[in-house]
């Protein structure tokens, strides 16, 4: 059963990733902040998430080695409070997040066993007491929420603020009502929680539900998306605070050796070169970015003027830097996390390829994406060019924010009932722009496909039930966008053909060769 598995998993996903990545650095390279930025193009998906008890104190442990700088080392007593903190925090967050997840299979092993007893399926005793329970919040409560959070809420395109604040009062009080349903079945269902053990195996139980254990593996795969989250935001974090730090002991010391103030480098070298940009450029800027921004250039000049200058101050910053480091002998001791390998179900979706592949390719994707659409040559390629080495699965993963995503992934999975998905996908990447009902259906008859069939099944919502538990599984793995890839049960984090051939040469290497998926 996904639906309660989606309820509080994303919560753990959002929530987890959210806090650890809630404090920064307060200075970019050279002095002012440094922000990462996720990879361009990949379509997002925010789940609301439900309430998630996170630590907000950790206790003080060793400091960590960061680098070492001219022979000197760079601990984490070195780099901002707040950051430092932060890392203190990772392990506490860790160990909330596995209680929780266990908490997560407890609830959803009674939620089936409480079914059973009602013979009906979960997704019925789901929709029995929690999901049609789920009332629309009236408009009070709507600006009350917006009111309460106005300081922090961009009201640049009011109607989307109250549809977010409408799906977040509504995620609460399914939140809620889970909460309540679970403690009235929990009465009745024992639950035994085991006693820890130093030499845990995936095989090892660590609790029963009604009789039905819940072993370590399980925990253990539902865990690897959320703690790479938390440990790639914390490295991400101190390696921005590392960053600063470095660049302060270099500047310091070119100071020193100089037999000036740090201040004065600063001040010659990026204060006194920045200049406030010049009318035309202003223009310039704005007639290159205008579809991006909502006003007019009155209203917008004095906000890009700043961001221009911004842009001028970093870009000394970053070229001061570079002149600090390139005499220095510098070596970093930490490391981005490595991306965690997944057993990523193929479930019963369309397959293109040999079943025995040593490599296969798991994507979630989205047809009315422009990302997804931009793929599809690639995928295609590499099909092409690795022959039988590749087989490629594609489930679905349709955003709340593409209205017509729905109904096209109903639509393509309708078309693969008869055999033609392929031929039926490449029409609707190609148009992207009308996938409305009535013209599913055309491309339906243009590649030949039984209209009478195809249409029943459509207007009959016959493949709801399956996209839901595709994109239910999708959350689980910690999907937030698409389109998602997954090669050997390892993320595509980079949405070109090189990072993509990266992968599978890895695969079929030795390095993860066996497929991470299985065929629940």
């Amino acid at each position: 059963m996904n639906t309660l598995k989606t309820l509080f998993v994303v919560g753990l996903l959002v929530a987890f990733a959210t806090e650890a990545g809630a404090q920064s650095p307060s200075r970019r390279k050279g002095g002012m902040r440094t922000v990462v930025a996720k990879p361009a193009g990949v379509e997002t998906y925010q789940p609301q998430p439900t309430p998630a008890t996170v630590p907000a104190t950790s206790t003080p442990s060793a400091p960590i080695p960061l680098a070492i700088v001219n022979g000197q080392s760079v601990t984490s007593a070195d780099i901002e409070p707040k950051v430092r903190e932060e890392l203190d925090a990772l392990e506490g967050r860790i160990n909330e997040a596995r209680r929780q997840v266990v908490e997560l299979q407890i609830n959803t092993l009674l939620l089936e066993s409480e079914a059973a007893k009602r013979r009906m399926s979960p997704q019925q005793l789901y929709q029995l007491e929690i999901a049609r329970k789920v009332l629309e919040p009236t408009a009070a409560e709507i600006d009350k929420v917006i009111q309460a959070n106005r300081s922090q809420l961009d009201e640049s395109d009011p109607a989307s603020i109250r549809q977010q604040v409408v799906d977040f009062l509504k995620s609460e009080s399914e939140a809620r009502l889970t909460d309540e349903f679970i403690k009235r079945v929990r009465v009745s269902t024992p639950v035994v929680i085991l006693p820890p053990t130093n030499a845990a195996t995936p095989a090892a139980v660590i609790a029963t539900v009604g009789g039905r254990p819940i072993t370590e593996g399980t925990i253990a795969e539902r865990l690897k998306p959320i703690i790479y989250k938390l440990r790639l935001n914390t490295y991400q974090l101190a390696q921005q605070a590392l960053d600063l730090t470095i660049n302060d002991l270099l500047l310091l010391a070119e100071a020193n050796r100089r037999n000036v103030p740090p201040e004065e480098i600063v001040r010659k070298e990026i204060t006194e070169k920045v200049h406030a940009p010049t009318e035309a450029e202003i223009s310039k800027f704005y007639s290159d970015n205008k579809a991006k921004i909502p006003v007019e250039l009155a209203a917008a000049s004095n906000q890009i003027a700043t961001y221009l200058q911004q842009q001028e101050q970093a870009r000394l910053e970053q070229e001061m830097s570079t002149r600090l480091r390139s005499g220095a002998n510098i070596r970093i001791l930490i490391s981005e996390p490595p991306l965690p390998v997944q057993i990523i179900s193929v479930d019963d979706d369309p397959v293109r390829g040999d079943a025995n592949a040593p490599v296969t390719i798991v994507e979630f994707t989205d047809f009315q994406c422009p990302t997804c659409a931009g793929m599809q040559p690639l995928l295609e390629e590499v099909l092409k060019s690795y022959g039988n080495k590749v087989r490629l699965v594609v489930r679905d993963f349709p955003l709340p924010k593409h209205e017509n995503a729905l109904k096209a992934a109903e639509a393509a999975n309708a078309a693969n009932a008869q055999g033609k998905f392929v031929e039926y996908t490449a029409l609707l990447f190609k148009h992207q722009d009308a996938l409305d009902v009535a013209s599913l259906k055309k491309y339906a008859t243009e590649i030949g496909l039984n209209r009478a069939r195809f249409d029943a099944e459509l207007d009959g919502g016959k493949y709801l039930a399956e996209i839901k538990h595709d994109r239910d599984d999708a959350e689980i793995y910690g999907i937030d966008g698409t389109p998602a890839i997954f090669v050997n049960g390892v993320a595509l984090r980079e949405m070109s053909i090189e990072a993509l051939r990266a992968l599978i040469d890895r695969g079929l290497a030795g390095t993860n060769s066996t497929p991470k998926v299985s065929a629940k």
